[in-house]
This record gives C-alpha cells, sequence and structure tokens, in this order.
C-alpha cells in the first residue's frame, strides 16, 4: 500500500481485503453517511469525503500531513490476508469473512469511542448516531464542513438536560460523570498502553461502562484487538453456533482467547456483521 496527496486529499492505492462500505456500515462508527458515490464524515479533527475505485480510497479534505493518521485509522497497514486464513478452519467464521471480506476495525479517538459506546447502550445504530450528530452540532468545534467530537472539557461543563435535549436520556449522567473523570486526570492514552485486561478493568472504574462498553472503547478505539465485545447478536452466535456454556467473564474470556486468538476482536467483527445480515443462518444453529 502506498499514498499520494494532489492538494484535495490522500489517496491510498493498492488495497486489498478492504471495503469502505463495510468498514463503515458495521456498527463500529457513527459519524459517516453515505454521499454521492462514496460517504461524508468527521475523523481525526477533519471533514472528509471518502470514496473507493478498486483498490483505492480517496479521502477529500485531508491534508498530507494526516495521511499516516488515516492509514492508522482505517487499519490499512495490517495484512488481513493472513488473518483472514488464521480462521481457516472455523466454517461459521469462513463464511462471515467471506460475507465481508474486506471489513477491517478503525482505530478511532478513544475519548470519542468511549462516549459513543456509553450512547449505545439499549440502543440502535440509527437513534446512536442522530445523538452523536446532535451532541457534535451543538457542542463540537465547528470544521470545514463539520462539527468535530466536543472536548472532555465541554461535556463535562454540560447539565443533565442540555445532553438529555440532544437525545442522551438515562445516559446524560454517564456521559457527564466519564467526561469529568477524564478532566479530573483519567488518562484514556495511558490506558490504552496497559495490558489488555488491566485496562478493560479500569474502563469499568468510568460511569456507564461496563464489560461490553468497556471492550467496544478498548477495541474501536484503543487497538486491542482480543478485545470481543459481547452484544445479544454475539450472545446469539456463540450460544447458537458455538455452543458456548459458560458462566461468568472468566470462562467467557478463556473460551474466546481460546477460540479466536490474539485477532478475537476482527473476528468478533466479522461474526457481529454476518450475523445481523443473516438471522436465518444465526437461528438455524
Amino acid at each position: 500500500m502506498d499514498w499520494t496527496f494532489d492538494g484535495n486529499g490522500v489517496a491510498f492505492h493498492g488495497l486489498t481485503h478492504f471495503s469502505l462500505s463495510q468498514c463503515l456500515c458495521s456498527g463500529q462508527t457513527f459519524r459517516w453517511k453515505p454521499y454521492k458515490d462514496g460517504f461524508f464524515g468527521v475523523a481525526l479533527g477533519y471533514a472528509v469525503y471518502a470514496r473507493q475505485t478498486g483498490q483505492t480510497l480517496t479521502l477529500e479534505g485531508v491534508p498530507q500531513s494526516a495521511a499516516e493518521a488515516f492509514a492508522r485509522y482505517f487499519d490499512l497497514n495490517r495484512d488481513y490476508a493472513a488473518i483472514q486464513t488464521s480462521f481457516v478452519n472455523d466454517p461459521f467464521l469462513s463464511e462471515g469473512i467471506r460475507y465481508a471480506q474486506g471489513l477491517r476495525v478503525l482505530r478511532q479517538p478513544p475519548f470519542e469511542t468511549l462516549v459513543s459506546f456509553i450512547i449505545s447502550a439499549n440502543n440502535n445504530i440509527k437513534r446512536i448516531s442522530r445523538i452523536v450528530e446532535t451532541l457534535c452540532e451543538r457542542y463540537g468545534e465547528p470544521l470545514a464542513g463539520g462539527f468535530d467530537f466536543p472536548t472532555p472539557e465541554k461535556l463535562a461543563s454540560l447539565s443533565a438536560d442540555e445532553l438529555k435535549a440532544c437525545g442522551a436520556g438515562y445516559r446524560a449522567d454517564y456521559i457527564s460523570g466519564a467526561a469529568r473523570m477524564v478532566c479530573d486526570g483519567f488518562s484514556l492514552e495511558e490506558t490504552s498502553r496497559m495490558p489488555y485486561e488491566q485496562a478493560r478493568e479500569k474502563l469499568t472504574a468510568l460511569p456507564g461502562v461496563g464489560l461490553k462498553v468497556a471492550d467496544c472503547a478498548a477495541l474501536y478505539g484503543m487497538g486491542f484487538l482480543q478485545s470481543f465485545p459481547l452484544d445479544v447478536w454475539m450472545r446469539r452466535v456463540i450460544c447458537g453456533v458455538y455452543h458456548y456454556r459458560g458462566r461468568g467473564d472468566n470462562d467467557f474470556r478463556r473460551f474466546v482467547d481460546t477460540t479466536f486468538g490474539e485477532y478475537a476482536g476482527i473476528a468478533q467483527q466479522y461474526l457481529f456483521h454476518y450475523a445481523r445480515h443473516h438471522k436465518e443462518a444465526v437461528c438455524a444453529r
């Protein structure tokens, strides 16, 4: 993979095992919308028009100085062909990979990811996206063509009523509480450098963050690829397809580590995306 800059944006060339639409429509990010023949969204502080033509990903609005940051955001430097090959002996996961061979796990800003998945509790993707966008429009810094995600300081300063007016509902106290803890010294950057189990446990000290939200923040915002968020869809897959019968988190983590290994989070993303679009394949097991 190499990249070029033409004055309007950055283009990444020679991409294999990459699909922009699969990456952006798989439930791991909430700030991209279909636009023209691609997607428009805000990421890493830039309003971006992204489109894919064959093996080329073009990001209009991204300066040359941010090219490597966006390569990291889309996880373009990782060998997904090798990862997919490592799962070849798992029939159901192989089905998921064939369905979404171009799916990759994004690496998003940790605070934005944390708040987005606090909002995700007992929610659906359409509504999560609407709440996140309202927060950004009302309290994020204006960009050329959009609004950045609000800073921890800004969210910490808002009242519960102001957050509820954005659609946050009962999650308002969790959002402001987590933002205040970050402002008071809870370092997401330091947490991302901890061993996975330690980071996961530390994240659950934040308001509104249980194991599922912690695993989402760890996987999509901190790069812990062994993280395996467990929601209703994944429970159906793990219990119905893989016949998991353990109890408690320790049993679950042992099962995940044994079954999926160091790239459990990538496996989870294939399984989650496939299950949501093939309910009959899960229910029939």
